[in-house]
């Protein structure tokens, strides 16, 4: 098997092969310690190479699993159990990245845990339709910000997307919703779906009726190309040049 370089942080982790998702995610679930649910989020297991495996525990379940008055102290008590086991492992802000080994082998994979409440609900917001594989989860997490932006639900007259909790108040914090259709309808309108919201594609196509919002994104992340010597491309370079 050829090796990639893999994650950034584990030394001498390969690049994720479709193929090898499973081998790494049953490997890790044996050794968690047990009733630890894991809920995988990102490309992997999606694309047929993926640099790292992003994860997502509960925080309940950590702190139960390791005691602690803190959830950051968890997160390092985690990090301690992985060196306990012989594996390398290091954090960096809310995420312990470890080195799980591809089935037998002695190859590892970087897989990068991070902690958050309500982990179940989290999932969601994190899983994406990877059938294009230009897709960044970024670049939707950006739309659906600019989207929360322009929108409003009875009661909250300014929104915005909070990366693991979901649609909140942006004064208050008050969680709106976590549910991933529900957000497509306030965000998008009343006829979207979650489904709408995991795909380019079909978000543009669900925001066609809807106007305002639809011209704001489109022009923002899909920019129709200038002809060379056109009016626009004149009062183009003419901004630049400003």
């Amino acid at each position: 098997m050829k090796l990639f370089e893999g994650g950034n942080v584990v030394p001498d982790a390969v690049q994720l092969e479709k193929a090898n998702f499973s081998s790494v995610m049953d490997n890790l679930k044996k050794i968690l310690p047990p009733n630890m649910q894991l809920y995988p989020i990102g490309s992997a297991g999606k694309k047929e190479i993926s640099s790292d495996i992003d994860v997502l525990v509960d925080a309940k379940e950590l702190m139960t699993a390791f005691p602690t008055k803190e959830l950051k102290l968890s997160r390092k008590a985690l990090e301690d159990y992985f060196h306990n086991k012989g594996l390398f492992a290091a954090r960096t802000g809310v995420s312990i990245h470890v080195g799980i080994p591809i089935g037998n082998t002695n190859n590892v994979v970087q897989v990068d845990i991070m902690a958050v409440e309500n982990a179940a609900a989290a999932q969601p917001l994190h899983t994406h339709d990877y059938s294009d594989p230009t897709l960044k989860g970024g670049t939707l997490h950006a739309m659906w910000a600019d989207l929360a932006n322009m929108s409003q639900v009875s009661g909250h007259l300014s929104l915005m997307m909070s990366p693991y909790k979901g649609l909140v108040d942006r004064q208050t914090k008050e969680l709106v919703s976590n549910d991933k259709d529900q957000i497509a309808k306030i965000i998008i309108g009343p006829t979207a779906t979650a489904r709408d919201m995991g795909n380019p594609t079909l978000m543009m196509k669900a925001l066609e009726q809807y106007p305002e919002k639809y011209k704001a994104i489109k022009e923002k992340y899909f920019p129709e190309p200038v002809a060379e010597g056109s009016r626009e491309w004149f009062r183009k370079a003419l901004d630049i040049l400003k």
